[in-house]
């Protein structure tokens, strides 16, 4: 029995030729692939923030009061204290003393008559105003210079 298929080790050393590899056989070689990740710099980004000032004019209204005070002499007798009272735009305020007469009796000596007037102007003023700006640059590589981004509009 000769056959190739013979798993007897004396007919094997007998014929090395017959147990040699077939022609059409390739050998196979396997490569292996090893992943790492490294950090690359490549540009930077940067943003400031600006903040521009400028004088401008600003309309203001300005409220002025003015008080007058004067004194309304009276000298009449009354019988009882009457309160301060407004009369438009005039705050009249008794004042009162004790005279000796033949008897005690309440004068109403004077009043003091006090008025407040408003008056009303435009002015303008300069005033700062602030508005504060981001601005964003981008650079190239480690040492590009930097250039700012423009805004979309």
């Amino acid at each position: 029995m000769n056959s190739p298929e013979s798993t007897d080790p004396e007919r094997d050393a007998d014929e090395p030729a017959a147990r040699s590899a077939p022609a059409d056989q390739v050998a196979a070689v396997q490569e292996e692939l090893e992943v790492a990740i490294r950090k690359v710099d490549t540009g930077g980004v940067r943003v400031r923030k600006v903040i521009h000032q400028k004088e401008q004019p600003l309309g203001v209204t300005l409220r002025e009061q003015h008080v007058e005070v004067r004194r309304v002499s009276i000298n009449r007798a009354v019988d009882e204290r009457e309160p301060p009272r407004q009369e438009g735009d005039t705050l009249i305020i008794p004042v009162f003393e004790y005279v000796p007469v033949v008897r005690m009796q309440l004068m109403l000596k004077e009043e003091v008559h006090v008025t407040t007037t408003e008056s009303v102007q435009q002015v303008v003023r300069a005033v700062t105003l602030s508005a504060e700006e981001l601005v964003v640059e981008r650079r190239e590589g480690q040492d590009g210079d930097w250039q700012a981004e423009h805004k979309d509009s």
